[in-house]
C-alpha cells in the first residue's frame, strides 16, 4: 500500500469511527437523526439517486451498522431512475433496503432496480467531511463495486451544528 493510500484508509476509518458514534447516540452536537443520499453512476442502467433515513443502528463488532428504516416508515430509502423510453421523460421511485456497516465500510442495498441486480455492494472510500445549513456531512466514493459502477455517497448528521 502506497503512503497516499495508507492515509486514504486511516481517514476512512476515522469517518466509519465517527459514523459509529453518530449511530449509538443520533443526537450528539444537537443532530436529530442520520441521513444518507447516494448516487450511481455506471452501464447498464441510467444513473439514480437514492437518499433516506438510516438512523436504526445495530451495535454489532468494534463498530456497527447503519440501516435504512424500514418501508412504510418515513424517510424509508427510495430510489429515483430517470425513465426516458417515452416522448415525456418520468421519474421511477423505487424503494431499496440500504446497510452500511461500519466495521468493513461496505454499503448494501436490495430493491427492484431497473435493469440492474437486484442486490449492490460497494465499499466507501473517504473523500471529505463539511458542515452544511442541514447538519455535519460526511462524503465518500465507492471502491470494489459489485456492478462496476461509481457510486458517491453523502452521510449526514441532521441538525449538527
Amino acid at each position: 500500500m502506497t503512503e497516499t493510500e495508507q492515509h486514504e484508509h486511516a481517514l476512512t476509518q476515522k469517518a466509519l469511527n465517527m459514523l459509529a458514534t453518530w449511530g449509538k447516540n443520533p443526537s450528539i452536537d444537537g443532530g436529530e437523526n442520520i441521513a444518507f443520499s447516494v448516487c450511481r453512476q455506471g452501464a447498464p442502467s441510467d444513473a439514480f439517486i437514492g437518499s433516506g433515513d438510516c438512523t436504526p443502528f445495530t451495535p454489532t463488532g468494534p463498530r456497527g451498522t447503519l440501516n435504512g428504516q424500514p418501508a412504510g416508515f418515513t424517510g424509508a430509502p427510495t430510489a429515483y431512475f430517470d425513465d426516458f423510453s417515452s416522448s415525456s421523460p418520468t421519474i421511477n421511485q423505487v424503494p431499496f433496503n440500504f446497510s452500511f456497516d461500519l466495521d468493513s465500510g461496505k454499503i448494501s442495498m436490495s430493491g427492484a432496480f431497473p435493469d440492474l441486480p437486484g442486490s449492490l455492494e460497494f465499499f466507501v472510500e473517504y473523500i471529505r467531511e463539511f458542515d452544511g445549513r442541514g447538519g455535519k456531512n460526511i462524503l465518500f466514493h465507492s471502491e470494489q463495486a459489485s456492478d462496476n459502477a461509481g457510486y458517491v455517497l453523502a452521510v449526514q448528521l441532521v441538525g449538527a451544528s
